[in-house]
């Protein structure tokens, strides 16, 4: 039963990382959709503390060692990275022709035209420009499977410390018969 939960709630938790990612290339021409993927994203460790915590309340209403409450969080969350790594990997290898590479590289060259106001050292903006150019670059010459790999990376970096947080904050010894 604690695998089958997890599994489901994290493949609940991938389809909310799909419907969030499908607002990521919306926000290169849409501030709206910035702004909204980053609320979303800001919202998943809520989500998922909100998923545990009811598992928790449904199923272990005893209570939940801190052991079990980190390992239901931490597979929660691989269910939902490998659901949304495939997404990415559909998006990237199918949709994308560069689209994304090429939104950063205009956004990059629209940066170095305008002069910015408030920025002192114009020498040290374009060195910082540069490093961004660079970086974008050389994510732009990732293959769609090797970006895949380093969202995957990424998204179970931080979702072990969501996991860990939650588990924190979900704990609840058992409570003693007497």
């Amino acid at each position: 039963m604690f695998r089958q939960k997890s599994m489901s709630l994290g493949t609940l938790l991938g389809v909310y990382y799909i419907v969030k990612f499908c607002l990521f290339p919306l926000s290169l021409t849409s501030g709206f959709a910035g702004m909204l993927f980053i609320v979303l994203t800001l919202m998943v460790p809520v989500l998922a503390w909100r998923m545990v915590k009811r598992f928790q309340q449904t199923e272990m209403p005893e209570g939940m060692p801190f052991l079990t409450a980190w390992t239901f969080a931490l597979r929660m969350f691989f269910f939902a990275s490998l659901l949304v790594a495939v997404a990415h990997y559909v998006y990237f290898a199918v949709f994308d022709n560069g689209m994304l590479a090429q939104a950063y590289a205009e956004n990059i060259a629209t940066m170095r035209e305008t002069s910015v106001e408030g920025v002192t050292d114009q020498l040290a903006w374009q060195n910082q420009l540069d490093v961004i150019e660079k970086t974008f670059e050389s994510l732009a010459a990732l293959k769609p499977i090797q970006l895949v790999m380093e969202l995957l990376v990424n998204n179970l970096f931080w979702g072990s410390i969501a996991a860990l947080l939650i588990a924190i904050f979900t704990k609840r010894p058992a409570q003693s018969q007497s």
